[in-house]
């Protein structure tokens, strides 16, 4: 009666030492995707604010500044 018993734990410890390590494999593999697939949304936020950066002073340096007026405005509107 208790050889059943212990051959059924037997399977079960068997079973779950298999399935634990390939478990962990796919977890991993998931996790490193995850990452990665953020790292490069980060990276495609980061080139479009370089972008509106650079379109912003490109568009401020069209506003001439011919006068000392026209200086102090765009320095209340904008700041440094």
């Amino acid at each position: 009666m208790f050889n059943i018993f212990g051959r059924v734990k037997d399977l079960i410890i068997a079973a779950l030492a298999v399935a634990i390590p390939v478990i962990y494999v796919f977890a991993r593999l998931k996790g490193k995707a995850a990452y990665e697939k953020q790292a490069l949304k980060d990276e495609l936020e980061t080139s479009n604010e370089i972008k509106d950066f650079y379109k912003k002073m490109a568009d401020d340096e069209t506003n001439t500044l011919t006068d000392t007026k026209s200086i102090t405005d765009r320095l209340r509107q904008n700041g440094l």
